[in-house]
């Protein structure tokens, strides 16, 4: 098993160990240095993470919920595989909901306000992030700046029942999305896109905005084809 390590807490003594555990173990799932059907034990996760068992209980009992972890009566748990089926479906309704808070997003666009201009200083800065990442060829970096300008849109719409819909499915596409990035390492690709996608927000193209980030969330679905041949292991119908 690799090794876990837990960040700091954003805001110390702000986050119960449960909740670090819970970051932590899930963060190593989905960055995949916890593999899809690994054996995991409870005593493994408490010496790594130096914690007692009953912060990892806990964490485990969120990440089951979440269908992360599979809980073995009597033989420990194991991560999931990677389930090619709700990938597909969690991708699809991500698709809709995104494309709907896109349009509102678009339709309400005004440089001309404060709150725009300090989006869109937001997002460009962003889009450098995303370019070191790439540069650096540090996927997870990248995943994390990717999410990040995705939520920021989302955002944008002031929907936040949306954005908490999308939040908890996206954990599950990015397992598949860290394997297409380490394999397929198409970064610049999604970078661009990214920024043509702010282009055609600014300039008020409902259309054009709406086809590039449709186009853009239908990678997923050529991608995962490629991935699947090289990891089938990994994968469950």
């Amino acid at each position: 098993m690799n090794e876990i390590k837990i960040s700091p807490p954003l805001h110390e003594g702000k986050k119960t160990l449960a909740e670090q555990a819970y970051e932590s173990i899930r963060e190593a799932i989905l960055t995949l240095h916890l593999e899809p059907g690994q054996d995991i034990y409870e005593s493994e996760l408490a010496n790594m993470l130096n914690m007692s068992r009953t912060p990892i209980r806990e964490a485990v009992r969120l990440l089951a919920m979440e269908d992360l972890i599979e809980i073995l009566p009597q033989r420990g748990m194991k991560v999931t595989h990677i389930s090619e089926s709700k990938v597909e479906e969690t991708r699809f309704v991500r698709e809709v909901l995104e494309i709907g808070a896109l349009r509102k997003v678009v339709e309400h666009w005004d440089e001309d306000k404060p709150v725009y201009q300090v989006l869109h200083r937001e997002l460009q800065l962003n889009l450098e992030t995303q370019w070191q990442a790439q540069a650096e060829e540090d996927f997870a970096a990248f995943l994390r700046a990717d999410e990040v300008f995705h939520r920021q849109l989302l955002h944008a719409s002031g929907n936040m029942t949306l954005i908490s819909i999308v939040t908890k499915m996206r954990y599950h596409l990015n397992r598949v999305r860290m394997l297409t990035l380490n394999e397929l390492k198409n970064t610049e690709e999604l970078i661009r896109e990214h920024g043509e996608l702010l282009a055609a927000i600014q300039s008020g193209d409902t259309a054009a905005a709406t086809d590039i980030l449709t186009q853009h969330l239908r990678r997923l679905k050529v991608d995962i084809d490629a991935v699947k041949q090289q990891y089938p292991s990994y994968f469950s119908g």
